[in-house]
């Protein structure tokens, strides 16, 4: 069998080794794409009705990544070409998870086969696939391909890798203006693609020292364009949505970037324990939190500094300049992630999805030094061995991901402080009817880190319960952390069946101050001015939550009832 690798790998062209990579990436992905919508895909894609229609292509340039219940997008993330893939897919295929899945494979693969290319710049073919290859089906990126809201790490990265191979294939002034349209794209996709710019810039420093001034001026104008089109929609700086590290200050935050590093060491050499969230923030200065992990990391560090010593000492300078490279990439791509800009999650798997090249890019110089062209079976065999077991656990992670349930259900054994997973079981529990369970869950995220999500589905469960005044305490409660639309949404459906109707009405009308476009708000108004006599206020109501959307079955039923004068089941409506 080793022989037989030994014979195929030689010789090893290109296209050789992206069917490879294709074959492999196949192999072990394809148990994903029979998976559901989870977690944030169920408010950017599902429940976004912006996204519903490609015709708003130009909308995702004005706002945030998510629906604001007025036709608006709100929120502080800006992405707009994510929200057009979105759009395209959804355009094309609805609301089936599979095709987004399958988008999200191919654009991996495709990110891996340039990759392969890109890393041919440094390292000799057989070294180039076997980093590929662990880039492909490391465990730590299983996230970004099975997690389709992650797609925009997988989008960041194919237009900066496509930007970063033109720049290293230059031959005239058009490689360099497509490069600069392919790190726009990259930025406009997600922030983190300022990345790419950078590594761009340092390319070119420190192998075309000739283009470094075109690749500046190229960046500074992608970077002042960007600018203007993020400060217009979101603002240039946002602060996260529900996120603990978010309420800490700037030392707290600090104190936390041992611990952060190490999560991800761990995570990258030691892929076992996985989770879709990690919102843990340490604040005890002591040896097993801070000292610890950062007497490690120092010497790693010092470490990495005595292998560019002996490089330098021993071996051609070019070895040299591929190992400041790589380790300026893991540098970079981590630092962006340890909290000086609070970010949304303590840690996120995905994110190491940029940093992996850096530190996978080490090992290749070491790998070349040490002279690989000779291939001995122990060695053939210790690398076939490694592949496996990292595709073996990126293939078991694929069943997590199946659907939210069981995804938060597994995750929690791993992350206990991942409020939003109990969260979405609570919630979870709500649609089976199942509201004790709800309660339950709904109560325990709270313990966690209380934020606008988990009173309502707290407020759901009662509801469900039957516990009418409880259920609106909660959605009030909910609203003391935002000005989320669902929250007032349900509280409409609530005054439906509980409370006076006059102040009910009151209520609504002043939520339609917030929320002039939600047709949810006014069909619930519509139905309570009926209740009360006023006839020609509901009619009015009815016939604008009909113009917003004209394709529900509810608002066309209570359209029809209202205008005939008839009498309505209500039971229907709140269905």
């Amino acid at each position: 069998m080793l022989d037989f690798l030994k014979d195929f790998f030689t010789p090893l062209t290109n296209s050789k080794a992206i069917g490879i990579i294709f074959v492999v990436g196949v192999i072990v992905f394809t148990n994903g794409l029979f998976n559901g919508f989870v977690l944030d895909d169920i408010s950017q894609i599902i429940d976004n009705s912006n996204i519903h229609s490609i015709t708003n292509f130009f909308s995702f340039f004005t706002g945030s990544t998510f629906y604001g219940g007025g036709g608006q997008l709100i929120g502080v993330y800006y992405k707009p070409i994510t929200l057009g893939v979105y759009s395209l897919l959804y355009s094309i295929f609805g609301a089936e998870p599979f095709w987004f899945h399958l988008f999200q494979l191919i654009l991996h693969i495709t990110n891996v086969s340039i990759l392969f290319l890109v890393l041919r710049r440094f390292f000799k073919s057989p070294t180039s696939l076997i980093l590929s290859l662990i880039f492909l089906i490391h465990p730590i990126n299983s996230e970004s391909v099975y997690y389709i809201s992650a797609i925009q790490d997988v989008l960041f990265f194919f237009f900066g890798i496509v930007g970063l191979w033109l720049i290293i294939n230059y031959k005239s002034d058009k490689y360099l203006l497509f490069a600069g349209i392919s790190l726009f794209l990259s930025l406009l996709s997600k922030e983190s693609g300022v990345l790419f710019i950078v590594i761009s810039i340092i390319y070119t420093f420190l192998f075309n020292k000739k283009l470094s001034v075109k690749t500046i001026v190229i960046s500074i104008i992608i970077s002042i364009v960007y600018g203007f089109l993020r400060v217009d929609a979101i603002g240039l700086f946002s602060n996260p949505l529900n996120a603990p590290i978010n309420n800490l200050n700037l030392i707290e935050r600090i104190v936390n970037i041992p611990l952060i590093i190490f999560f991800y060491l761990r995570t990258f050499f030691f892929p076992f324990n996985l989770a879709s969230s990690y919102h843990w923030i340490n604040l005890q200065i002591d040896f097993l939190h801070l000292f610890l992990p950062l007497t490690i990391e120092l010497l790693l560090l010092l470490t990495l500094c005595l292998i560019g010593i002996h490089l330098y000492r021993k071996y051609p300078i070019k070895y040299l300049k591929y190992f400041i490279f790589f380790a300026l990439w893991a540098l970079i791509g981590i630092s962006i992630h340890l909290q000086i800009i609070p970010l949304d999650y303590t840690v996120a798997e995905r994110w190491f999805y940029f940093p992996l090249i850096g530190f996978i890019g080490i090992f290749g110089v070491l790998f070349e030094v040490l002279n690989l062209k000779k291939i001995e079976k122990w060695k053939l065999l210790i690398i076939v061995a490694i592949i496996l077991l990292l595709a073996t656990r990126t293939i078991m992670r694929s069943f997590d991901w199946k659907d939210e349930f069981i995804l938060s259900i597994r995750d929690i054994q791993t992350s206990k402080s991942a409020y939003d997973l109990y969260n979405g079981i609570s919630a979870q529990y709500s649609k089976e009817n199942q509201y004790s369970e709800a309660k339950i869950y709904a109560e325990k995220s709270i313990e966690i880190y209380p934020y606008v999500s988990n009173y309502l589905n707290l407020g759901v469960a009662y509801l469900g319960l039957g516990e009418y005044q409880k259920a609106k305490e909660s959605y009030f409660k909910a609203l003391e952390f935002g000005d989320y639309y669902k929250v007032y949404e349900n509280l409409g459906g609530l005054a439906l069946v509980f409370g006076e109707k006059e102040e009910n009405i009151y209520f609504l009308k002043k939520s339609l101050l917030k929320f002039p476009q939600n047709e949810s708000l006014w069909l619930y108004l519509s139905i309570l001015q009926y209740g009360a006599g006023n006839i020609a206020d509901a009619k009015a109501a009815i016939a604008q939550a009909k113009s917003i959307n004209n394709n529900s079955p509810q608002i066309d039923y209570v359209y029809l009832k209202i205008m005939s004068n008839e009498q309505l089941d209500l039971e229907f409506t709140t269905n």
